[in-house]
């Protein structure tokens, strides 16, 4: 669809763009905020499994992954580290109780 702004015409655009979208996440910033240990083989076999794909850019502890023009609800690095752990599966990840424990009074 192309999209027209008769006072702007510097606007006009076409959309959507099938375009593939790269993002940067470190291994790190992954284990961190699942509370998981897994290497970059695991976080290729996770994302896979959500249409995200590794590329072989990367290193050890920085990921470069291509998200396709179909996940649209893909924005940000955070939202590949959600679709990671949802790869690995939530329920596989060990509950833990926090390092600290308090009680709540009036």
């Amino acid at each position: 669809m192309k999209i027209t702004y008769e006072n702007e015409p510097e606007k006009n655009e076409v959309t959507p763009t099938m375009e593939y979208i790269d993002f940067e996440v470190e291994l790190g910033h992954i284990n961190r905020l699942l509370g998981i240990n897994i290497d970059q083989a695991k976080v290729a076999e996770c994302a896979e499994k959500m249409g995200i794909c590794l590329l072989p850019e990367s290193n050890g502890e920085t990921l470069k992954v291509r998200v396709p023009p179909i996940r649209s609800d893909v924005l940000h690095a955070c939202d590949v580290v959600e679709d990671i752990g949802i790869g690995y599966g939530f329920n596989n990840i060990a509950r833990v109780f926090p390092p600290t424990n308090t009680v709540g009074s009036f």
